[in-house]
């Protein structure tokens, strides 16, 4: 998980007008986490994240590792909010710059993601369009999430690519998924 590289906390926007926000409370404090699945006619209630917690800083990097059915992606969706049907987050709290997200209401929630919330899942090559250049997916994120024109979102597009060391990005964001390699459609 990578807290936002912007320059500066946020001081304007969806996020700043929420009860709690604080510039400088860590980008994402995740504390006692517990995702559980109900239980069913066969199987017992499952509690598959137990106490996860993790601070991270503005421009830090953490990496969730852990064995396979671990639970590391659903650590990452319950921050999101965007749990598999069934799943619920039934303790701790998720603090972006000190709001907590597991009380926000799925339209607050929702005005979030995209600007100040968003995750890389495992399978980029799955997770981006391939009949879409790079850069047409990039741009659209920033047109919906940043209201900007589209001038400015490819000059965006092509800062943000050379920030992750795509190079030639004014080119590469011209190119397809399966023209990058998967390392590259991950960043």
């Amino acid at each position: 998980m990578t807290a936002s590289p912007r320059r500066a906390p946020h001081t304007t926007g969806p996020l700043t007008a929420l009860p709690g926000y604080d510039a400088d409370a860590p980008a994402l404090a995740v504390d006692r986490l517990r995702v559980e699945f109900p239980a069913t006619r066969t199987r017992a209630r499952a509690t598959v994240v137990d106490g996860a917690s993790f601070h991270v800083a503005p421009g830090e990097t953490l990496a969730l590792v852990g064995e396979s059915g671990s639970g590391k992606s659903l650590t990452a969706r319950a921050t999101l909010g965007i749990l598999p049907p069934g799943a619920t987050a039934t303790g701790g709290s998720v603090r972006l710059h000190g709001v907590d997200l597991l009380r926000l209401s799925p339209r607050r929630l929702r005005s979030l993601r995209g600007r100040h919330l968003a995750m890389v899942f495992q399978d980029a090559l799955a997770a981006l369009n391939p009949v879409l250049p790079i850069g047409h997916q990039i741009a659209e994120a920033l047109l919906v999430h940043e209201r900007t024109s589209r001038r400015e979102a490819a000059r965006h597009t092509a800062d943000l690519l050379e920030q992750v060391h795509i190079p030639d990005p004014a080119r590469r964001m011209r190119h397809y998924p399966h023209q990058f390699s998967g390392g590259m459609r991950q960043r």
